[in-house]
């Protein structure tokens, strides 16, 4: 038996030559030089890069994780501060992308992206016109950025808000946790009772005192099991002379070894934040 090993083709990421990355020939000499110069001007006022790369096909791979290595590669925005963006438009597979620095975040969220890529972008790609959407986006772009346009907070709709018992369940897992800690001893029955409690006000709340009941039985077991946890690793840290309160214990779930733990990097990237779309 012959096995075919499917051949792995490593994905070309293309150098920058400037503000205007034209790979893709969607442009004009004349509108190239004018959108660089519009952008090296717009980097010498507020100190932001814009990059704008068109490329012919994204050779397979996601369009998002396309411009995250891009960013990388090309590192858009000045060191510290984060303040570039990356439009990148992937002619062959009609997708557009605005990926955002953390720095222009506050005036380019996710919500604004997709405004720019809907109103400005699509139509006119549409239409074959990849100047005039390109250049409708990129001001858009400068528009708010130059005006401290600060974009506002995204808001759940109707649609995205969270159910009401998700809320509920929340406070019941949050409140039984909490409770459990507090009645920390060499008994586990503090935790049984307060979980029960906790159970039974909610399920008469949300329903009926059956169901209250019946919530009751498995809060209680529940807090006897959070309760048997948090009490046995607060002998062990009081034993071995550690912290034992709740920020000093990890929420009484750290064990005795007194190692800190890793608290992550500290380097920048892009935001991750931006918009996706296709036309």
């Amino acid at each position: 038996m012959v096995f075919v090993v499917p051949e792995i083709r490593a994905i070309s990421y293309p150098s920058a030559k400037g503000f205007v990355n034209d790979f893709a020939d969607l442009y004009s000499n004349d509108f190239e030089a004018k959108l660089t110069s519009k952008l090296s001007e717009f980097e010498k006022n507020t100190k932001g890069e814009i990059a704008v790369l068109t490329i012919k096909n994204l050779e397979g791979e996601p369009i998002e994780d396309y411009a995250v290595k891009i960013f990388e590669k090309w590192k858009i925005g000045k060191e510290k501060d984060d303040n570039g963006i990356l439009l990148l438009i992937s002619k062959d597979d009609r997708e557009v992308r605005i990926e955002v620095g953390y720095g222009f975040e506050q005036y380019i969220n996710d919500a604004r992206a997709g405004d720019i890529i809907r109103n400005d972008i699509v139509p006119e790609f549409r239409n074959l016109d990849y100047e005039k959407g390109t250049e409708k986006a990129t001001d858009s772009l400068i528009a708010y950025i130059g005006n401290k346009d600060v974009a506002p907070a995204a808001k759940l709709s109707d649609k995205e808000s969270i159910p009401f018992w998700v809320i509920v369940m929340g406070i019941y897992f949050i409140g039984t946790y909490l409770g459990s800690f507090l009645g920390r001893t060499k008994a586990i029955w503090p935790g049984g009772v307060i979980g029960a409690i906790i159970g039974l006000v909610i399920g008469a709340i949300i329903s009926t005192y059956v169901v209250g009941i019946i919530i009751a039985i498995f809060g209680g077991l529940f807090g006897l099991f959070l309760d048997f946890i948090l009490s046995k690793n607060y002998q062990v840290r009081k034993a071995k002379g550690l912290p034992t309160t709740f920020w000093g214990s990890g929420g009484g779930f750290s064990g005795g070894s007194g190692r800190s733990s890793f608290s992550g990097f500290g380097g920048g990237s892009s935001g991750g934040g931006g918009a996706s779309g296709r036309w």
